[in-house]
């Protein structure tokens, strides 16, 4: 089982980073073969709309697009990761987001198990929450729960017990609902 943490932030090593470790860290713990992702240092161009990915299959954009797409495709499990930046996701998550519309025509990222951590500094956690729970749906993925820590400076999202342990109880909910999903299918 594959579990992909994507890391949707500006910033590495940051409180997204910290937590979406900490439910990857948890998921291995269980025998889960994990990988983190961090987007920031990735050239990711949003996506134009052209709709030439409906006739080929394919977004006809080369970027390091490419090498996430086959990554979201291997893994069983996905966890997206995304600071609150003004009531939102950060640009980098909206932008991943925007770009899966490449995989919506024949669903592809259909039944693949998912996961939400949000860190906000104090306000906007539920909306960043319900846009990536929108994607789910969209997507037709399932959705595991997740996770709304709070932080404000880089690193004290540590402190934030609460917000840890849910991203532990995240890290066993991915791994319980991809074998379920596994017995079903």
């Amino acid at each position: 089982m594959k579990i992909l943490g994507i890391v949707c932030s500006p910033r590495n090593k940051g409180n997204t980073e910290l937590l979406v470790a900490e439910v990857l860290s948890n998921a291995k713990d269980l025998g889960a073969e994990v990988e983190l992702l961090n987007i920031a240092n990735r050239n990711i161009a949003p996506c134009d709309a052209c709709d030439s990915c409906k006739r080929s299959g394919k977004c006809k954009i080369t970027d390091d697009m490419d090498e996430i797409y086959s990554k979201l495709l291997e893994a069983d499990g996905i966890i997206f990761g995304t600071p609150v930046y003004f009531w939102s996701v950060a640009a980098q998550a909206k932008c991943l987001i925007d770009r899966t519309y490449a995989l919506r025509e024949k669903r592809k990222l259909r039944n693949k198990v998912a996961g939400i951590v949000v860190v906000a500094r104090r306000a906007g956690a539920t909306h960043a929450f319900s846009e990536l729970l929108n994607f789910f749906n969209i997507q037709r993925m399932i959705s595991a729960g997740g996770v709304i820590a709070y932080a404000d400076v880089k690193g004290e999202v540590s402190k934030d017990r609460r917000g840890m342990a849910e991203a532990r109880s995240l890290g066993r909910a991915i791994v319980r609902t991809i074998e379920r999903n596994k017995e079903l299918i």
